[in-house]
């Protein structure tokens, strides 16, 4: 990765739906070369999507909470999956801001004291006491759970722009 990927990196990130004519004025090489660029930039897995970034608390979110969640102990076949991903995956799979649960933006298997880290964004303070109490509290497989509500976003993933890692 050059300069030139960087730059475009920056910039697609800023603006994703940026023309190649735009691209190719910012790092001064042709649209073709830019084109070529993007599309390995995108191979490569560098670039792994477009999507519109969208105002959560615009969609009727009022409620930022991350949730820590502590799962069973137990032996799990070799072939099957951790059950630390098992549960991750069915709490995103199942809370999508539908049927009376929050939308489950992200979700991380952690260190520490706790196994698994949920993002979760609420309509109000009552969906997510019914996610904690009668969802999470009703898996058998969740010990116990610790819950942060965000009281200011200082700054978040849709504002900032993630530069590249320089080597060295």
């Amino acid at each position: 990765m050059d300069e030139i990927d960087r730059k475009l990196i920056m910039a697609l990130q800023e603006d994703g739906k940026k023309t190649l004519q735009e691209l190719s004025e910012l790092v001064g090489r042709p649209k073709t070369t830019i084109a070529t660029r993007i599309k390995k930039l995108e191979t490569d897995g560098i670039i792994i999507g477009y999507k519109a970034v969208v105002n959560p608390f615009a969609l009727g979110y009022k409620l930022l909470s991350f949730v820590l969640v502590s799962v069973r102990r137990g032996a799990t076949p070799r072939e099957a999956k951790p059950l630390q991903l098992e549960v991750a995956e069915k709490v995103l799979t199942e809370c999508r801001g539908e049927g009376g649960l929050p939308y489950v933006e992200e979700a991380y298997v952690v260190t520490g004291p706790y196994d698994l880290l949920f993002k979760v964004w609420s309509r109000d303070v009552k969906q997510l006491s019914n996610f904690l109490v009668a969802y999470l509290a009703s898996d058998p497989n969740i010990q116990r759970t610790e819950t942060m509500i965000v009281l200011e976003i200082v700054d978040d993933w849709r504002r900032r722009v993630m530069p590249p890692a320089t080597p060295g």
